[in-house]
């Protein structure tokens, strides 16, 4: 099941980022443009940033919120669960 998972994350990230660089190829404004985590959890991620002290964390959590793509945090959380997935074979 956890190999099924990280390959359906993997093409859902594929997906996401073709029509991200469509969007950008065309010139629109389309909210996949510019889709990050922070755009479904607006309110949690502020508050997780408020509550870190330290400025290497708090630089390596405001890059993966604010500045990563959501295909790449799809395809990478699917490379995992894959790689994850081929060592536990109970599916």
């Amino acid at each position: 099941m956890t190999s099924k998972l990280g390959i359906f994350s993997i093409i859902a990230g594929v997906v996401l980022g073709l029509f991200a660089l469509i969007s950008k190829f065309m010139d629109t404004a389309v909210f996949l443009s510019t889709m990050t985590i922070s755009t479904f959890f607006e309110g949690i991620t502020d508050k997780i940033l408020d509550w870190i002290s330290n400025d290497t964390v708090y630089n390596a959590l405001y890059s993966f919120f604010y500045e990563i793509h959501l295909a790449g945090v799809l395809i990478g959380s699917g490379a995992i669960l894959l790689i994850i997935g081929s060592f536990i074979r109970k599916d």
